[in-house]
């Protein structure tokens, strides 16, 4: 458990600055919880701590979309949505060893 308050001092204004950009309500502030967070967490970390948020997120909008969606963007989207995560596996096990 983490007992260091610089830590919650972070992370609330952190999570919530996430779950209302994910939201629409901040737009591209979101990208800026993780930088936050990693002020006093190491990064990896600080996107582990963030990732629950993000995962029921997406739950609730899959969840609530789920019977209207086209088929011919999940037909483009999907191909382009491999490589993203392609790249960013490799990037990730390119810079494990970095240590902040």
């Amino acid at each position: 458990m983490i007992t260091d308050p610089w830590f919650y001092v972070a992370a609330v204004p952190a999570i919530a600055i996430v779950g209302l950009a994910k939201g629409g309500f901040l737009s591209g502030l979101a990208v800026l919880g993780v930088p936050l967070l990693a002020l006093v967490v190491p990064p990896v970390q600080a996107a582990g701590i963030l990732l629950p948020v993000l995962i029921v997120m997406d739950a609730i909008g899959v969840s609530a979309y789920r019977k209207s969606f086209d088929w011919a963007n999940l037909r483009l989207l999907a191909p382009v949505t491999l490589i993203g995560i392609a790249i960013g596996w490799a990037t990730a096990a390119y810079t494990k060893g970095t240590d902040y």
